[in-house]
């Protein structure tokens, strides 16, 4: 199983962690060489030694301490170079991708202006996914056609055919192309509008949330995507064990539960004397796929009204449980998000109406929401992985971003249908986060650990919310 991890500022699929160590050994061997030299220079000869072999030791000396220095001159050019040509790395491959990437969009917004708009609208289009929506439901839903809902660890089971054949999904050719599909989506719809060309650039990320909207709008049509209120059903309180160590600790700290019924949100509470309390929020990730909103929140609808940048039913959930609480708008929160919950946190952070200090998110479809400068950032996505693909091109730069291919296209389990988005493959990838030296993972987790530094943890609860009629 490749192990290897890409760590980067942002949307870079080069590797550049492995030079940024490098660098970092290189600025070292320059700084303890400096020093040897420096200590050299500063030794004396004693005159007992006699003339000869005082001249030899000064000489032998005065050639070590030119050769350390010369060692430490070279090794911080050679540093300099590697964090050079690593920043050089990221900023060509964002060239080339945002060159491609036009290339797509304008592509997609020129097939979508030869589509006549009658198609798209029409009665027709919207009969015929009536119809299939209608054999899907006669054949006993959704879970009669992918399989049942869930598995004993409460996640969507996928039916035999697809968890044998996983592979044609799980593999990094088939993720770019659906981030590519996902992505090229609203385009189209501007191209449908008749919108004129380089439109799409222009929107940014409100052109990924327009193809949403569309999709939403025509499966509003058939029933579908419908939002409702939410309510809370249940509170429980959790023992109090301390603030998270490491990423694995704060991956293993979002609700995963093995029934449809279990909580969707975990909040801690932290004191500090003489400041505000201060809150940890953990989401937890997609319940149901069924794009018929049920009882529950964590559905197909809320995923669908979090790419519209709207107020899904995850979304209010969440609102709700930090509501209940305590936390009000200048309450220091940190947000940490598993698969859905990674998109909803991220529409959190990003909403400008908390007081937010830190944002991670495990395999969340995150790419276009815009979030700021203002708080470290970890985005952690398997290449492999179809998931965080939905949520269109990674655009936040300046988050650290970590990929990894989980199974290189082979030897996938055949447990699950999407094996790559399990949250047993992310806590690997966690372990290997905290295990791997990486400067830029343990700087930002450093900042992260600052939340909660001096601090006393005071409660910990889970909330679970349901949809209401």
């Amino acid at each position: 199983m490749p192990d290897g991890l890409d760590v980067s500022g942002g949307t870079s699929a080069v590797s550049t962690e492995d030079l940024d160590c490098a660098a970092d050994q290189l600025r070292r061997l320059a700084t303890e060489a400096g020093a040897m030299s420096a200590e050299l220079a500063r030794l004396e000869v004693p005159s007992s030694h006699g003339v000869f072999y005082g001249d030899q030791a000064r000489v032998d000396i005065e050639l070590a301490t030119a050769r350390l220095a010369e060692i430490a001159h070279r090794a911080e050019m050679l540093q300099v170079v590697l964090r050079t040509a690593a920043q050089g790395y990221v900023v060509s491959e964002r060239i080339v991708s945002a060159g491609v990437r036009g290339l797509q969009e304008s592509a997609a917004q020129w097939v979508g202006s030869r589509v006549p708009g009658w198609l798209v609208t029409s009665g027709l289009v919207v009969s015929m996914a009536g119809g299939l929506w209608a054999g899907i439901r006669a054949a006993g839903g959704l879970g009669g056609v992918l399989g049942t809902p869930f598995d004993k660890d409460g996640v969507p089971r996928a039916s035999p055919f697809l968890r044998e054949h996983n592979y044609l999904i799980n593999n990094a050719t088939t993720v770019s192309a659906i981030r590519a599909i996902a992505q090229a989506t609203g385009p189209f719809v501007l191209g449908t509008m008749g919108m004129p060309a380089g439109t799409s650039p222009l929107l940014g990320a409100r052109s990924f949330e327009l193809g949403a909207k569309a999709i939403v709008a025509q499966g509003r049509s058939l029933g579908l995507f419908d939002e409702t209120p939410v309510r809370l059903v249940e509170t429980r309180s959790l023992p109090v064990i301390g603030p998270p160590q490491d990423y694995v600790d704060r991956l293993a700290r979002i609700p995963y539960f093995e029934h449809e019924s279990g909580p969707q949100v975990m909040i801690e509470k932290y004191s500090v004397s003489g400041e505000p309390d201060r809150f940890s929020v953990y989401v937890g990730g997609t319940v149901t796929f069924s794009p018929a909103a049920t009882t529950e929140p964590w559905d197909m609808t809320s995923n669908m009204l979090n790419a519209t940048g709207a107020e899904s039913g995850s979304v209010a959930s969440v609102r709700a449980a930090m509501l209940a609480a305590g936390v009000d708008e200048g309450s220091p929160v940190q947000f940490t998000g598993y698969s859905q919950g990674g998109g909803t946190a991220a529409r959190l952070a990003a909403s400008g109406i908390y007081n937010t200090q830190g944002l991670t998110t495990f395999g969340g479809p995150t790419g276009q929401v815009p979030l700021p400068d203002a708080f470290p950032v970890v985005i952690v996505e398997h290449s492999d992985d179809p998931v965080p693909a939905l949520g269109g091109e990674q655009d936040n730069t300046s988050a650290v971003l970590v990929r990894r291919d989980v199974f290189g296209g082979t030897n996938l389990p055949h447990t699950y249908g999407v094996p790559s988005h399990h949250i047993e493959y992310y806590l690997q990838t966690a372990r290997l986060m905290d295990e791997s030296g990486s400067p830029q993972l343990d700087a930002t987790l450093e900042k992260l650990d600052q939340f909660t530094a001096g601090a006393t943890l005071g409660s910990s609860t889970t909330y679970r919310f349901e949809r209401s009629d």
